[in-house]
């Protein structure tokens, strides 16, 4: 990726040493909130894009990158939403916009109902919410989910093997190839003996995912104070239609985005559309 390089530092957040990226930009900060599994900066092309308008930073979340394990082996929704309150105060942010996917958007929704005036605004890629009458489909779900999290190739021989045994096969095959290197390059540390291994282990991502039906994120978000885009594609209709039927009709402070011909992994695979609406709505008053 072409550009100047992000300044790369560290900040203790209940009592985890969280590894942060600062990519410049003046203005209010922007924060951005990766989805589980994943890693501040395969958002790159997204927060470049973003310093046009604020101070953009992304951070590993405990277990994730080049953060650190919880010491207690807790992962789980509530602690991702702890540490994103824990990461604004550490950095000394007043008020901060957001990006979130995923569970990082439903932290950040989350954030706007419990701690409303330390964000303006955020967009929310596909949070990952649900109603009631969604459960039997998310357990479901969250059984595949595991196991197959579980199953995972962890260990490859080279940052080209990784590209080309990740890069033949879903959810990978669609991701833009320059997204898919800076997974490859910065989500995978390198071994003892010379190959590459998943910085975030299976067993971290599995647990998150064990645990995401249990979590009432949708109740924080038609909480929020805060104006939220919510950004809605294909798995939100096919995993959590009551709960979108509920964001559509009773979120009150949020707009809808609906792109159901979309994936989850759109700002993975489409990163500069996921920027451009991303600047669109956190450039408003």
């Amino acid at each position: 990726m072409s550009g100047i390089e992000p300044r790369e530092d560290y900040v203790t957040v209940n009592g985890i040493r969280l590894h942060y990226l600062d990519w410049g930009g003046a203005g209010e900060p922007i924060v951005i909130v990766h989805a589980t599994g994943f890693l501040g900066r395969v958002y790159e092309p997204i927060a470049r894009e973003l310093t046009r308008i604020g101070h953009v930073f992304a951070y590993d979340q405990r277990g994730h990158g080049d953060s650190g394990a919880a010491p207690d082996g807790v992962y789980n929704w509530p602690a991702t939403l702890a540490d994103l309150r824990g990461f604004i105060n550490a950095m000394g942010f007043q008020k901060i916009r957001g990006f979130g996917h995923s569970a990082g958007a439903t932290a950040l929704g989350g954030l706007a109902a419990v701690e409303p005036e330390r964000l303006s605004r955020a967009v929310l890629i596909d949070p990952v919410v649900h109603d009631t009458a969604d459960r039997e489909l998310l357990n479901q779900r969250r059984q595949w989910l595991v196991e197959t999290t579980l199953k995972r190739r962890r260990i490859f021989d080279s940052i080209d093997h990784a590209m080309e045994h990740l890069g033949s096969k879903p959810p990978f095959d669609t991701w833009d190839r320059n997204v898919l290197r800076l997974y490859c390059l910065y989500g995978m540390r390198e071994t003892a003996d010379g190959k590459r291994e998943l910085k975030c282990a299976p067993e971290v991502e599995a647990k998150l995912y064990d645990g995401a039906p249990d979590f009432d994120g949708l109740s924080l978000i038609l909480k929020a104070k805060r104006p939220l885009l919510i950004v809605l594609t294909r798995q939100a209709h096919e995993l959590r239609a009551a709960a979108v039927k509920r964001l559509k009709s009773e979120a009150r402070s949020a707009e809808i985005l609906d792109l159901s011909e979309e994936n989850h992994l759109m700002p993975m695979e489409k990163p500069q559309e996921v920027a451009h609406i991303a600047l669109q709505f956190l450039t408003r008053d």
